[in-house]
């Protein structure tokens, strides 16, 4: 089986986070985002999903992927990458558009990318459900449509739609990753309640 790397992209709210938090519980690798902002306590969960350094702290590492974001430094360290990628058959990571181009240039055929698509109502309703103010969701709601994120879909591998019930789309990113088997035709049948027919 080929070695693949799997980069979650999508606007802020759109569930990369709890996709990826998802992912880890099940024990596939994730390779972490260093980065010099300082998350909200709301958004505290996130803190295992990225490492936050000072900006001088950040500046001393190798990354094999830099790009900035809402004024803040974001990267993924080169020797991480590299050993995930010699030890693991699979690996995640959550990555910015502006990171795709470095990748690529250095994992090449080995690297997937996942869109996860929401719309502006399901991203507002998250916020809202996550008590952020509305100067708060109006400023994310604001940058995702300045900097065009609701149409980065078209520079991604496979886009899932995550609007209403998230474990549809953990399913379909789970068919993605390969890591849903096909059942034979006869548990199928047993499953819906349809008796075997034989020709």
């Amino acid at each position: 089986m080929p070695v693949k790397l799997y980069a979650f992209i999508g606007p802020h709210a759109s569930g990369r986070a709890t996709m990826v938090s998802q992912l880890i519980a099940m024990g596939i690798p994730y390779i972490p985002t260093y980065t010099t902002k300082i998350f909200l306590r709301r958004e505290q969960y996130k803190n295992s999903l990225y490492r936050t350094v000072k900006r001088e702290q950040f500046s001393e590492r190798e990354y094999i992927a830099k790009y900035e974001y809402q004024g803040n430094d974001y990267g993924i360290d080169k020797q991480e990458m590299l050993s995930a990628l010699a030890n693991n058959k699979v690996s995640v990571i959550m990555l910015g558009l502006a990171g795709i181009p470095q990748l690529k240039k250095f994992v090449k055929k080995e690297f997937e990318t996942v869109y996860l698509l929401a719309d502006q109502a399901s991203l507002i309703d998250r916020m809202l459900r996550l008590n952020y103010t509305n100067d708060e969701i109006k400023y994310y709601i604001n940058y995702a449509e300045e900097h065009k994120e609701l149409e980065q879909w078209k520079s991604t591998d496979y886009v899932v739609k995550n609007i209403k019930d998230p474990s549809i789309a953990f399913e379909q990113v789970l068919a993605i990753m390969g890591l849903m088997q096909i059942r034979p035709q006869d548990e199928i049948d047993a499953l819906l309640g349809n008796p075997s027919t034989e020709i």
